[in-house]
């Protein structure tokens, strides 16, 4: 088995969407045959790679005040704490990271130029790569062009196959509308071309991602959709009578105004029916101004975050368990090819999933393929359906069966690790060099 160096924004951990995608990516590979650089200020809360190599934003930006010279690390294992599941390293770190700015294009313009004009690549990652000794590159990128130099210098440098991760859209969307965001977005897509021309296999979290890339670059790719951490239910958790919907996840992108809606129609539903549905929304989202929106909602609790064995539990002791996505056009574009990663666990649990979204995205068509769901795709229908899978019990029964098997096809840790184990092992050293573009 060939070792890996993973090279992405975050490392393998159990709290974090991507940390928790590729845990179940390299489910087959032991310990020692792994390896990661990554850029997040986090530390990982498991042990699950031969060595970490962290270099962040900050590193990068200190190097000019210190001759250029970065100080990426590698995690020392006494850092590594099971107990601990922080995003951030260090409390303050969050208000920076977490700055909505960020995403202007002058500042992601700016970020890239930073890493750019240092010398990342220094004696301290050779010499951890040197030790490492990695026979090929799973990098899975994002929407900064750093982290595709970061893998294209290394390939080159030591002649390494790269296996190159797509979960979300940034190559094939509508032009921006603002100059300077078109400049990054021009950018972005000749380092993704020029990435793609060097990756041996692309690996895809969907159907329509995998057409589109495919078609376009003419480079082998394979659909892995997200295995769940928890083992698919025997039968379905059916109640006869929910009185709650629980959603458990990131609110951002618009997914508080879907959820806003919702509570208020069950305020609506109560009001009418003299019932007392309620939504239960555990979140990390801390932001007032975001949280405010739900103050006059009374069919609304907010709980708190919950992560591990917590999370577990309450995912699968929910009466209803709901998805939803903004109906923006910005935000459905953001998501449109994504595939949340919470869908593999919510259809595993055997609970019913409610899921309330546009029809465009595709976790919406993933769950209206298998029919694992029932899904509401305008506002004009939210009272119908929520009604329905409420008091309808053999539409709730029929999705959670359609669900489960959905999990055990689609969603198996196990089956998915295997294949990407096979397509790990089956790239070569010369397909480095093989460029398609």
């Amino acid at each position: 088995m060939k070792k890996v160096l993973i090279i992405s924004h975050n490392p393998l951990t159990t709290y974090h969407n991507m940390g928790m995608t590729l845990l179940q990516l390299f489910h087959a590979y032991p310990r020692e045959k792994i390896c990661q650089i990554y850029i997040y200020p986090t530390i990982p809360d498991l042990d699950r790679c031969a060595s970490f190599f962290r270099v962040t934003d900050k590193d990068v930006l200190n190097s000019y005040m210190s001759f250029f010279r970065v100080k990426g690390r590698e995690i020392d294992p006494s850092q590594i704490d099971t107990a601990r599941h922080e995003m951030y390293e260090r409390p303050q770190d969050e208000k920076l990271y977490k700055n909505p700015k960020n995403k202007r294009a002058s500042r992601m313009l700016l970020r890239d130029l930073m890493w750019k004009c240092t010398h990342w690549y220094n004696d301290t990652m050779k010499q951890w790569l040197d030790e490492q000794k990695p026979e090929a590159i799973f990098v899975a990128p994002g929407p900064g062009k750093f982290l595709y130099d970061i893998a294209l210098k290394i390939s080159k440098d030591r002649n390494l196959p790269i296996v190159t991760y797509i979960c979300d859209e940034y190559y094939f969307v509508d032009r921006a509308a603002q100059p300077l965001m078109r400049l990054q977005q021009r950018q972005l897509q000749k380092k993704i071309a020029k990435l793609l021309g060097r990756s041996a296999h692309l690996i895809t979290i969907c159907d329509e991602l995998k057409t589109d890339y495919e078609t376009y670059f003419h480079i082998p790719t394979t659909v892995l959709m997200t295995g769940s951490t928890l083992p698919a239910a025997d039968a379905p958790r059916t109640e006869t009578a929910p009185q709650s919907i629980t959603y458990l996840g990131n609110i951002g992108l618009g997914r508080s105004s879907s959820l806003v809606q919702i509570g208020r129609t069950l305020d609506e539903l109560n009001d009418e029916n003299g019932t007392s549905f309620r939504l239960k929304i555990y979140t990390a989202e801390k932001d007032e101004s975001i949280l405010s929106a739900f103050d006059e909602i009374r069919s609304v609790e907010l709980c708190g975050f919950v992560f591990g064995e917590e999370f577990a539990k309450t995912l699968c002791g929910a009466q209803l368990l709901l998805h939803t996505e903004s109906f923006r056009p910005e935000d459905i574009a953001a998501v449109r090819h994504s595939v949340s990663t919470k869908i593999a666990n919510c259809l595993a649990s055997g609970v019913c999933l409610i899921a309330y979204a546009p029809e465009q995205v595709a976790s919406v068509q993933h769950l209206l393929r298998n029919r694992c769901a029932i899904v509401c795709t305008s506002s004009e229908l939210l009272k119908k359906t929520l009604l329905t899978a409420l008091t309808d019990e053999n539409a709730r029964r029929i999705a959670a069966e359609n669900a489960i098997q959905t999990a055990r096809k689609w969603h198996n840790a196990e089956t998915n690790g295997q294949k990407f184990s096979e397509i790990m092992e089956s790239i070569h050293e010369g397909s480095a060099n093989q460029l398609r573009v």
